[in-house]
């Protein structure tokens, strides 16, 4: 069975690393080679970035693909092709 990304979730990935960056969604659509209408779109789950704004986005946001398209898959890729997964500790008390 082939996974759909979920539109939604990759913008608001997008957005919340731009803003991590400080960059200005007109300062990101610039180095894209984008319209800011398209950013906003991508951001609000409209639309897709192509390929290329994804590979230019990890660059910029000194990422992996995987951290852009699956934002709550909770794991990361870490040197030597190892995949280590975020776990949340949650204090239980009886």
């Amino acid at each position: 069975m082939m996974e759909v990304l979920d539109t939604l979730k990759v913008g608001e990935t997008i957005k919340i690393k731009r803003i991590q960056k400080r960059i200005t969604q007109a300062e990101l659509a610039k180095q894209l080679g984008v319209s800011q209408t398209h950013l906003s779109n991508a951001e609000n789950g409209r639309v897709l970035l192509s390929l290329r704004g994804f590979l230019k986005l990890k660059v910029i946001f000194d990422c992996t693909l995987d951290e852009l398209v699956e934002p709550d898959d909770g794991s990361k890729w870490l040197k030597g092709g190892i995949r280590a997964k975020k776990y949340r500790l949650v204090r239980c008390e009886d």
